[in-house]
């Protein structure tokens, strides 16, 4: 087991990684034993792995269950409210757990709802997509999408621990495993070379990848994003860095109702986004570009962008949770390992790079 601990002082929690930890959670649990519980999940990763969840937990206390829709355009009041009735029916107070046991939409709505239900109450995050295990399930941030903007509507709320079982990964349909691929691939542009090349040179969505570099490459992701949470947990400053691809990424999302990309495809289209801004602005050599724009490609093939609006983009845009002064705030890569953060980029740089990235659709069309 590979363990990553997330130094927030009285917050503080460990992220717990390995194949087969689901049948630990009661040891992994025990400081919450005799809790009553609600466990927050979708129908599909209910249906495929509820039982294993059940077993061990049943010895913790008394446990029941909501289900929610699955998707990112379920991702929404609805499903919040569906959350918040069954902590309510189900009679928990202050003292009681929510347990995430999903992606990331279930992660975020069931930790919103923690956060909110009571004032705040305790939960645990089990992730169940690649997505979730590297970015949603560390760091505290929980909400749900606008029509306007997605995850406008959020807080920040700590998990009491984080347990990532990478075994739930084997019924998991190939798309969403490059889903969240794209987001590793991101960490190792952020800040960690080897990352970047196991990622490169790894199987096209990661389809028979050796289990130790797999464990390895969700702690790698899961390290880099603890140690930007703990200099910064309420995003002030540093921890906008994790954003990278996310700018372009988000308005793509928006613009399409979150109903075309996943995440984690809408991020590596902003990964090239932004690639191609640092390039023409002379912050990151061509050959690099080429090298984040190949690996973004080898993950797999991503929906079209040509026949979106660059308008519709920019509008969104604007609309963004981070914007500064109706600016749009882009992480800029300056090496594979290195970023930068910039307000100051132009509608004319965002326009063209949309064009870059319409071309490349030959390449990566789904």
């Amino acid at each position: 087991m590979l363990e990553i601990p997330v130094d927030l002082g009285a917050r503080a929690y460990t992220v717990s990684i390995g194949h087969g930890l689901l049948g630990s959670l009661n040891e992994l649990m025990a400081p919450l034993q005799g809790r009553r519980a609600l466990v927050v999940s979708n129908s599909r990763v209910w249906s495929l792995h509820g039982q294993r969840l059940e077993r061990p937990l049943q010895k913790l206390g008394s446990l029941t269950r909501v289900l929610i829709p699955d998707g990112e355009e379920h991702k929404d009041q609805a499903s919040l409210a569906a959350v918040h009735d069954a902590l309510w029916k189900t009679g928990l107070g202050r003292d009681g757990l929510v347990i995430a046991f999903g992606g990331g939409v279930v992660g975020d709505v069931a930790g919103f709802a923690a956060a909110t239900y009571m004032r705040g109450i305790d939960w645990v995050q089990v992730p169940t997509t690649l997505l979730a295990m590297v970015d949603s399930s560390v760091g505290g941030k929980v909400g749900i999408n606008h029509p306007g903007a997605k995850n406008l509507l959020g807080a920040f709320h700590q998990p009491r621990a984080v347990v990532i079982d990478p075994s739930l990964l084997e019924t998991l349909p190939r798309r969403q495993c490059q889903s969240g691929a794209y987001e590793v691939l991101k960490c190792g542009v952020l800040s960690d070379r080897a990352l970047f090349k196991a990622l490169h040179s790894a199987p096209a969505g990661l389809t028979g990848w050796d289990r130790v570099e797999l464990e390895n490459a969700i702690a790698s992701a899961c390290r880099i994003k603890a140690e930007v949470v703990e200099k910064d947990e309420r995003e002030g400053g540093l921890r906008r860095v994790l954003n990278l691809g996310h700018t372009i990424g988000h308005a793509l999302e928006t613009v399409t109702r979150y109903r075309r990309f996943t995440h984690g495809e809408a991020v590596g289209w902003g990964l090239i986004g932004a690639s191609w801004i640092a390039r023409r602005r002379g912050l990151l050599a061509e050959a690099a570009f080429d090298t984040i724009a190949a690996g973004v490609d080898h993950l797999g093939p991503r929906p079209r962008v040509s026949d979106i609006a660059a308008d519709k983009v920019l509008t969104a845009l604007k609309g963004d949770k981070k914007a500064r002064g109706g600016r749009a705030v882009f992480v800029l890569p300056t090496r594979i390992g290195g970023v930068v953060v910039r307000d100051d980029v132009a509608l004319p740089e965002i326009r063209h790079a949309l064009r870059v990235m319409a071309s490349r659709e030959a390449l990566t069309r789904r």
